[in-house]
């Protein structure tokens, strides 16, 4: 039993980091999330991870701010070395502005990525992706960000790469 605490635990935090990933930009933790051979099925594009994440880099182009939730994970084990799993995702999308403080479009999807997990070599990775879509609103938001907040960045320059990584509490 206890070993499946820790594949599950694996399988989550590929899930979590696949989210920090694309919402960072960050396309060497998105290729990692996957095994070389994997396929995903993501809306208009089907192929490789590494085509994925030229997919992303493009699409993303006119995004200023991302962000994925992962909920309800289910992980059905088929044998040792793979598992079935459903993650439901809310992510939310937000086009840069067309002038400084005019309101942004801001496209929310729910869907869920339908995946077959592989162990390979001792790491749980993706190896097969549908993401399956429930559907993709856009509303107008205006962004009320007070300028002394922390402000997220879409890179490694986003403080969950730097915050207190060097013992101190570096500031914006």
């Amino acid at each position: 039993m206890s070993n499946r605490i820790a594949d599950r635990l694996e399988i989550h935090e590929c899930l979590y980091r696949y989210a920090r990933g694309v919402d960072r930009l960050d396309y060497d933790a998105i290729v990692d999330c996957y095994f070389d051979d994997a396929v995903d099925a993501h809306g208009s594009y089907v192929g490789s991870a590494a085509g994925l994440v030229e997919d992303i880099r493009s699409r993303h182009q006119i995004i200023d701010s991302s962000q994925h939730y992962i909920t309800n994970v289910i992980i059905d084990f088929d044998g040792e070395d793979r598992a079935h799993v459903e993650s439901y995702c809310l992510a939310f999308l937000r086009e840069q502005a067309s002038e400084e403080g005019q309101p942004q479009n801001e496209a929310m999807s729910r869907c869920r990525y339908v995946d077959r997990f592989e162990r390979r070599e001792g790491r749980w990775a993706i190896a097969d992706r549908v993401v399956v879509f429930d559907e993709f609103l856009t509303n107008q938001v205006q962004d009320l960000r007070r300028d002394e907040w922390v402000v997220s960045r879409r890179d490694r320059s986003d403080p969950v790469y730097l915050w207190g990584r060097d013992g101190s509490t570096p500031r914006p």
